[in-house]
């Protein structure tokens, strides 16, 4: 409110009451297409997108399919393709089980998954969370402050309550993001990043201790993908938002003014 932001937090398909996308929707795009959909009906037009982990693929899709749309795109604890067994090897137990089974054993993830969301509601959301970011104590030490722990049990009641499970629009999610091509997708946002007139940057926001994306990996796509705009923290890891969410709001408010 003191920064006059309005903020937009869509529920997606599948979580909370919303209806589940039919089977044969193309996933990611559906998904991208509703939020451009829901962009027109609260009468928005260009925006700053804020996405947080693996969402970055969807922020981008958003950009190729309505890019009158986007007029940034923020990505806390960004996410670049994966790409090689090694930057699967690299993540920590938790992200490799469900990453690379999203990739290599697409049928098998849902069952997987409900097992994980069954697991994480019989052990509470505290002891869940600190075993799936046990080597991060970035992530642990975030997690115990106490409005960021308010916020994420609060807020995951969309994905997991005693009334509801997320777990197949969850691994439905998964599966596009681990097996869908981004190669057209990135050279779009490539060149609408580079270009003198009405760029729109692509700014990351990475901790080092994040078990998704190790740092060897991040190095990786900081060669690979050079025209991002890459912002790192040694002291965070994955709920980078959550603890440097200043240093984000910082970057975003600018990016959001209408006369930009």
């Amino acid at each position: 409110m003191r920064r006059g932001l309005k903020i937009i937090v869509p529920v997606r398909a599948g979580y909370g009451h919303s209806t589940p996308l039919p089977r044969k929707a193309d996933y990611a795009a559906q998904l991208a297409d509703d939020l451009a959909a829901l962009l027109d009906h609260l009468g928005h037009d260009r925006v700053p997108v804020l996405t947080l982990g693996g969402d970055s693929f969807l922020g981008f899709l958003l950009h190729e399919r309505r890019p009158d749309r986007v007029r940034a795109i923020l990505c806390a604890a960004g996410v670049l393709p994966h790409e090689t067994p090694e930057q699967y090897e690299r993540m920590d137990k938790w992200h490799r089980f469900i990453l690379a089974g999203a990739r290599y054993t697409p049928h098998v993830l849902p069952f997987l998954v409900k097992a994980g969301f069954a697991l994480a509601n019989r052990m509470g959301k505290r002891a869940f969370v600190h075993a799936v970011y046990g080597n991060s104590h970035a992530d642990r030490s975030t997690f115990e402050i106490p409005e960021v722990y308010e916020a994420m049990v609060c807020g995951s009641e969309v994905c997991l309550s005693d009334m509801h499970s997320a777990h197949d629009a969850f691994s439905r999610e998964v599966i596009a993001h681990e097996t869908t091509d981004w190669t057209g997708t990135l050279a779009s946002m490539r060149v609408a990043s580079l270009r003198k007139e009405d760029p729109v940057p692509v700014i990351f926001f990475n901790g080092l201790q994040d078990p998704e994306v190790h740092a060897d990996t991040l190095a990786e796509h900081q060669r690979k993908y050079p025209w991002i705009d890459y912002r790192i923290f040694p002291d965070a890891g994955q709920l980078i938002f959550f603890l440097k969410w200043r240093d984000i709001l910082d970057t975003l408010t600018p990016l959001a003014r209408p006369d930009r």
